[in-house]
């Protein structure tokens, strides 16, 4: 169970900036691309903690973090071309995290993770 929430977390780590690179304006200077990298990536990074030590706090904190991008990912599924296929590639993996931390909260005894 461990071992899926935290390929889920880099998974959707990796993905995230692996889409904010392909959808860089080609003209664009690579800073531009490595703010947006840090915009979306830092506040998910730091629940890698609570990820790695399975605290449910944490992990139930993160779902909500991930709905956030969820919401925004539904936005860009009215785009055209490969900016729409990355955002539901991003649902999918989005979901698929939420999901192993919701199973991962419910694997442990109650009260377990608060500290």
């Amino acid at each position: 169970m461990l071992l899926h929430l935290r390929l889920s977390y880099v998974l959707f780590l990796v993905f995230l900036v692996i889409s904010l690179l392909l959808l860089n304006p080609a003209n664009a200077p690579i800073s531009v691309a490595i703010f947006w990298i840090v915009v979306k990536v830092v506040p998910l990074l730091l629940f890698a903690p609570a990820v790695w030590l399975k605290k449910s706090y944490g992990l139930l904190a993160l779902t909500l973090v991930v709905l956030v991008y969820m919401g925004f990912a539904t936005m860009h599924c009215f785009a055209k071309g490969l900016e729409q296929v990355l955002a539901f590639v991003e649902l999918g993996l989005a979901t698929w995290l939420i999901l192993t931390c919701s199973k991962a909260v419910k694997s442990q005894p109650r009260g377990h993770g608060a500290v």
